[in-house]
């Protein structure tokens, strides 16, 4: 059987941000997924391979105390074992930001910081995407 391909998984209802995401991603071999929906979050867990997983957590319908859904399903997913999630917030949301924490994701940054290091973050997923 064929292995899913590889694919950064975003969720993010942010026109601003979702912009610098996909231009972060114009370099060859990115593959970006967006997710808006429970529903389309769930296909793309199962159509593919997520390398990283984005998550800003004020997505009207996948953040919060969803999100903490998200990574839970992204890890109980043997396929998904070595994908790494970041989540992002606003900075005065510290209860949010720590729950997302507790919740299971790798790196959780307030809003600025996510702007300074989703490039990097998201050049180090290309490569694990191109590289296998």
């Amino acid at each position: 059987m064929a292995e899913e391909p590889r694919r950064i998984l975003v969720v993010c209802s942010d026109l601003m941000f979702s912009a610098k995401i996909r231009e972060a991603g114009l370099s060859p071999g990115a593959a970006l997924a967006f997710a808006g929906t429970p529903e389309q979050y769930d296909e793309a867990l199962q159509n593919f391979r997520i390398v990283l997983l984005m998550v800003d957590l004020h997505h009207p319908a996948l953040g919060g105390a969803a999100a903490s859904d998200l990574v839970r399903k992204l890890r109980a997913n043997p396929k998904n074992k070595g994908a790494y999630a970041m989540a992002w917030g606003a900075h005065t949301e510290v209860d949010l930001l720590k729950g997302a924490e507790r919740a299971g994701f790798d790196k959780v940054l307030a809003r600025s910081a996510f702007v300074r290091e989703m490039p990097e973050i998201v050049r180090r997923a290309v490569s694990r995407i191109r590289t296998g």
